[in-house]
């Protein structure tokens, strides 16, 4: 039996439209290419959708173009899913608080429009407006700001595609002088005064803080901490800190109050002149406040409180000097150092090769009594004035209000009372601190002046509450109380 041929179609037989399906490798997209039917059934949306269901493809299909692409059969490749890709999140962010010298030049007026509304001209002082920047404890340093989550993709496969992770770094360790906020984790503040140094995760505070000079670039300083000056403290300039002022160059005429020492390598130089200032004539000496020594290589035209020592290497020339402990001026056991003009006065001991001068220049030396006596006398004076008024005005309101009880409203006459009687009881403490202060008024024993190489003529010297002035030069010597409670050169 021979086989039978195929039979060819014919021109004229009809065709069934078809379509292809393409799947990128990556099943992140599906392209349906639809040829158009000729004479025969058209491509059906179930038939694409089962074989995307055949191919894995449950997830973004895309429905208007799927039945967009069957629509028009044109055989072009029409994507009708697609995936989503993830979208990364934002990391964390650490944005610095501190603000700088312009924005504080902005809040504190705009140094370049010192007119005020009245038409007349403001008095800006430039020396407030400098560029050093420094926090006080509790300042906001940073601001650390948590990363927030991408948000996750899929494939057209349906896999979920996750995000980049994030890392959600702290911020970093040690940071000296900063500490985390106790009401929110994500501020630092600073734990001490200082200095800020901004880091890229954090900010540390230095209660050391280092600066070229204190100058109008630097501005006034004012901060709890330790100051060092490389260079020169100005004329008009204001440091206010509770350490220790180091400077390597000199101290001009500035106002100066540390809680520590005030060591300086170079020399103090005030000035003779005064200045007008709002009308008045004001010193323009160096003026210096300290909790602990003054030392420099000489001193000039200053007003020095010192609650210990003050030392010099070379001179102290018209100052007026008050010191704790004692007054040194030249190197230990030598001839050299000079103190000339002013007044000078040490609980201790005044040392010096030479006091005074040859032309008789006035100079007043006093040893033996606390030189900081007088001020805590005349405030404690003024304290128990305004203790012994206010006891009487209550004293006259309580009686009153006995007299008239229907005045004593709200709770007046308990409060009246309680505080009178709250006043013997601040009287008997002032007296207990006038007490201490009589006993401050004692000469101390063994307090002396030594000139080891001449005291000069125009030199008063005061040991406790005894006095001798010098009319003619005098070769070395040490002045104290003799035996007899006369003062007594030796």
């Amino acid at each position: 039996m021979s086989a039978v041929p195929p039979v060819e179609p014919s021109a004229d037989d009809p065709i069934d439209g078809s379509f292809e399906l393409h799947i990128e490798d990556d099943r992140m997209s599906a392209t349906l290419l639809v040829e158009a039917p000729r004479g025969g059934a058209a491509v059906t949306e179930e038939q694409v959708r089962v074989a995307l269901a055949d191919r894995g493809v449950v997830a973004g299909i895309l429905d208007a173009e799927l039945r967009e692409a069957i629509a028009r059969s044109e055989g072009i490749g029409v994507c009708i899913a697609a995936g989503q890709q993830p979208m990364p999140g934002e990391p964390a962010t650490f944005t610095s608080l501190i603000e700088s010298p312009r924005q504080h030049r902005a809040e504190a007026g705009d140094p370049d429009d010192d007119e005020q509304d009245d038409g007349t001209f403001a008095r800006i002082d430039y020396r407030d407006m400098g560029s050093l920047v420094l926090v006080k404890p509790g300042a906001p340093l940073m601001r650390r700001t948590p990363p927030v989550p991408g948000t996750p993709g899929f494939d057209i496969a349906g896999k979920v595609i996750d995000p980049p992770t994030l890392e959600d770094p702290p911020f970093a360790q040690p940071l000296p002088g900063a500490a985390v906020s106790a009401d929110d984790p994500n501020l630092l503040v600073a734990a001490i005064a200082g200095a800020p140094k901004v880091m890229p995760r954090g900010v540390s505070v230095a209660s050391l803080v280092e600066i070229e000079a204190v100058d109008l670039d630097s501005g006034n300083v004012d901060f709890d901490g330790t100051l060092r000056v490389k260079g020169d403290i100005l004329a008009g300039m204001k440091v206010r800190v509770t350490g220790d002022v180091v400077v390597t160059g000199t101290i001009e005429a500035a106002d100066i109050h540390a809680g520590g020492n005030i060591m300086v390598n170079g020399g103090i130089i005030g000035m003779t002149e005064t200045v007008a200032t709002d009308g008045q004539e004001q010193s323009r000496s160096a003026r210096l406040v300290c909790g602990g020594m003054v030392k420099a290589r000489f001193i000039l035209h200053a007003e020095i409180d010192a609650a210990k020592m003050v030392a010099a290497e070379r001179e102290i020339r018209q100052c007026f000097v008050d010191s704790g402990e004692s007054v040194v001026v030249g190197p230990p056991g030598g001839q050299n150092g000079v103190i000339v003009g002013g007044r000078i006065r040490a609980m201790t001991s005044v040392q010096a090769g030479i006091i005074g001068s040859t032309g008789a220049v006035r100079t007043e030396i006093q040893v033996g009594l606390d030189p900081h006596v007088h001020a805590r006398r005349e405030a404690l004076q003024t304290k128990r004035e305004d203790l012994t008024e206010q006891q009487a005005k209550l004293e006259k309101l309580v009686m009153f209000l006995h007299a008239n009880p229907q005045k004593d409203v709200d709770g007046v006459g308990d409060r009246a009372r309680k505080t009178y009687r709250q006043t013997f009881t601040d009287l008997d403490a002032l007296k207990a601190e006038e007490a201490e202060l009589i006993k401050a008024l004692q000469p101390k024993p063994n307090a002396y002046v030594a000139a080891r190489k001449a005291i000069h003529s125009g030199v008063q010297i005061r040991v406790g509450h005894k006095a001798r002035e010098f009319r003619e030069d005098h070769p070395g010597c040490k002045v104290r109380i003799g035996q007899d409670g006369e003062i007594a050169v030796s």
